[in-house]
């Protein structure tokens, strides 16, 4: 009954004050609002990189000559190594059970040139099936043939960045371009696929047959990179372990001798893309956070000024029989129903601007109930922690005191 009595004081003193508890709980409701949609922001951004990998290709590992680094925020290889070839692909597909298919790849930056336009782009050259591994699709034409590739023909699959670059609007289907003064006849069109990981343009590119490329192009017999397609998920640990081994021996490293290739799979690139965004979530989690830390010390400020303005009051409740512990129970009942006013107005604001911006901004936004039931703590916790100090600061009012307070 004492309860219920404290707690009925504590909301007829909020209703009185009607503007004044509104404003105490703006700095909650924003903060909680900020938090949740951070965290939306925070999750969606987590999907899209996923995504992003996902399209790289299914179960794929990237086996790179040398030693990869992160400059700039991009992997790049160091040094040019020459030990990786095709020869090293043949022997994975051979010998790994758990592969499934197996592209040996290399690519330089070169000038194509179609009539009197020219543009710089990826020149790349790899086998049937690269398309199949990367997840490339066809949109118009056909890709080259096994025939093609073991005659080193001269036939080439175009991205679409490189068709607006080099052909603007017109067709590319059937046109010749050259490359290196080598002409290349574009029998295909890509599906836009987008950026990597790295933010490099997948689309920025001219496929021709491996076998042109190293004979007709560079004059080499080594690649910098070969994309291998596990079986399964649960196969790409055991894959790259055995990658690992059967290169070693293959490139005779004796146990003191690191590497010469760098194995990076899709698992290794979602586990740093998904640090790197969760990282990015919390930090903009904690800034949105500073809010709620404001809305605090707003509670706090107004129950301070509530104590002072109804000591009066306080020094009657307690010459009629309030005990100190019911002075408590009243100002941090009041201060909880600023916190959960705020609060609820908060998820309310968060999930009204996620849910906003994503049906007419067009971003990609995934709610996360969790920073619900975290708000809703928090609410209750900065009830609690900035209502504790003027509800026993209210409670220690000597009752004469109070009584003959102005």
């Amino acid at each position: 009954m004492v309860l219920f009595n404290s707690l009925g004081i504590a909301v007829k003193a909020l209703l009185s004050h009607k503007m004044r508890t509104l404003l105490a709980s703006l700095g909650v409701l924003i903060g909680i609002g900020s938090v949740i949609v951070m965290v939306a922001i925070g999750k969606g951004s987590q999907k899209e990189v996923m995504d992003v990998i996902a399209g790289m290709g299914e179960n794929l590992i990237t086996i790179n000559a040398g030693e990869m680094k992160r400059r700039g925020g991009r992997l790049r290889l160091t040094g040019n190594v020459t030990t990786l070839t095709v020869r090293d692909a043949n022997r994975i597909q051979d010998e790994i059970g758990e592969v499934q298919r197996i592209a040996p790849f290399e690519e330089k930056k070169m000038m194509a040139k179609f009539g009197n336009n020219s543009a710089e782009t990826s020149i790349a050259g790899s086998t049937l099936d690269f398309p199949a591994i990367r997840g490339y699709q066809l949109q118009a034409g056909e890709f080259f043939s096994e025939r093609d590739a073991k005659t080193a023909n001269r036939v080439a699959i175009i991205g679409m960045t490189a068709v607006k670059n080099i052909f603007g609007v017109e067709d590319p289907l059937g046109q010749v371009i050259k490359v290196h003064f080598i002409p290349f006849k574009i029998i295909g069109v890509f599906e836009p696929k987008g950026v990597d990981t790295n933010g490099l343009d997948q689309d920025d590119l001219i496929l021709i047959p491996l076998s042109t490329y190293m004979r007709r192009i560079v004059n080499q017999k080594y690649v910098n990179r070969i994309f291998v397609q596990a079986t399964s998920r649960e196969n790409i640990a055991k894959v790259s372990l055995k990658i690992t081994e059967l290169l070693r021996e293959n490139h005779k490293l004796t146990d003191g001798r690191n590497d010469d290739f760098t194995l990076i799979s899709q698992l290794d690139l979602e586990d740093l893309k998904k640090e790197t965004t969760e990282m990015f979530t919390k930090l903009i989690v904690g800034v949105a956070a500073i809010s709620l830390l404001v809305g605090g010390i707003g509670i706090l400020a107004v129950m301070l000024i509530s104590v002072k303005e109804r000591t009066r009051e306080i020094g009657i409740r307690r010459a009629v029989g309030a005990t100190r512990m019911d002075i408590i129970r009243q100002f941090l009942y009041e201060s909880l129903i600023i916190g959960f006013l705020g609060g609820g107005l908060g998820i309310v604001l968060g999930v009204g601007l996620m849910l906003g911006l994503t049906h007419w901004g067009g971003w990609t936004l995934i709610l996360d109930p969790d920073s619900i039931w975290s708000a809703s703590g928090a609410c209750a916790g900065l009830g609690v922690l900035f209502g504790v100090f003027p509800a026993i600061k209210a409670s220690k009012l000597d009752p004469m005191v109070a009584l003959t307070t102005e």
